[in-house]
């Protein structure tokens, strides 16, 4: 049978539907699902890795207790490139999980956790980067609530590496947070999160090596503490390697509307004022709708593992820290 027969790319699809729900590591559930083998499973994910394309754990930055937020800003025109860049490389510093340039030149959009009681400090360090004239414009929102759908999928063939026709697929929804509180955490469940970021397939072993932790105690923080629902809550797949054949987009509608594109959706982050859409699509196709539309430069964009650096004894350190180091850096570029 070729790798183009319907049947075959339905499997494909329907295996990488099932890794966003149990994660890439577990083939013998995902092989029981589908009731396919086990071998054949292992192969689609291997082809799936090939392709350029990875799993991310989607992390559940509430249940320890970091805010999700979303950030837009436009730097000012008297900003310099060198200034601009050392203005950003900080702020990759100060709670970003993801970064991206986007099409106008000197704006981006970063995914940032806070802590979720210093969440006013934050807003208060942006609102000083724009008085002291760095920023032309900038707005920062809590998401309240949101998802990772990633629906594409249904729309792309793996197996040829290019966009075909929809397929009748049921794609799992990943909420941002099960539960919007926080749960019982330590620095080793930490450790094990950022290493499933860096890399999802990761075997015990290693993470065992690299925390210098015996793999039993390994294996039981990272099933019963970080994988059980509690730390994360799926894991999406994102495209790593050759972009050209995917357009990344960022839609701001109303929180009213219904309509998210659906066909090419990947997640939807939901704040008091609206809903922010991100989309993974063919270069050549546009939206329909009108809306407040952001194009993302793909070799522009930064992600980060959850800010373990960051948790101190007493908590996450505050962000009344990064204001005073902003302070500091402002005298040192001369804004």
């Amino acid at each position: 049978m070729k790798l183009s027969s319907p049947d075959t790319r339905w499997a494909f699809t329907s295996v990488i539907a099932a890794a966003i729900k149990y994660g890439p590591t577990r083939v013998n559930r995902i092989a029981s699902d589908l009731d396919i083998p086990v071998e054949t499973c292992r192969y689609y994910l291997k082809k799936f890795h090939e392709a350029g394309f990875r799993f991310l754990p989607v992390v559940d930055y509430r249940a320890i207790g970091l805010s999700p937020h979303m950030v837009f800003v436009r730097f000012s025109r008297q900003i310099n490139e060198s200034i601009r860049n050392t203005v950003v490389n900080w702020l990759d510093r100060v709670y970003t999980v993801y970064r991206a340039s986007l099409q106008n030149s000197g704006e981006f959009f970063f995914q940032t956790v806070p802590p979720e009681d210093d969440k006013d400090n934050y807003i208060r360090l942006f609102e000083f980067l724009q008085d002291a004239g760095v920023f032309e414009n900038c707005l920062v929102e809590e998401i309240v609530d949101g998802y990772y759908k990633p629906e594409w999928i249904s729309m792309y063939s793996f197996d040829q590496t290019r966009w075909d026709r929809k397929m009748q697929l049921i794609v799992p929804t990943i909420p941002y947070s099960e539960t919007n509180a926080r749960t019982f955490f330590d620095k080793l469940d930490l450790a094990i999160l950022e290493e499933l970021e860096l890399n999802p397939r990761i075997k015990m072993k290693e993470i065992s090596k690299n925390c210098n932790v015996s793999p039993q105690l390994i294996s039981y923080h990272r099933e019963k503490h970080v994988e059980a629902g509690r730390l994360v809550t799926g894991y999406v797949p994102v495209r790593q390697t050759h972009h050209e054949d995917v357009k990344y987009m960022l839609v701001s509608l109303p929180n009213s509307t219904n309509e998210f594109y659906e066909d090419f959706l990947h997640s939807v982050s939901i704040s008091r004022k609206r809903a922010l859409v991100r989309l993974h699509m063919p270069p050549w196709l546009e939206p329909a709708e009108k809306a407040e539309m952001h194009i993302i430069n793909p070799y522009e964009v930064r992600r980060y593992a959850v800010p373990v650096e960051l948790q101190l004894e007493i908590g996450w350190t505050g962000v009344a820290e990064f204001i005073a180091e902003a302070e500091k850096m402002l005298k040192t570029i001369r804004v």
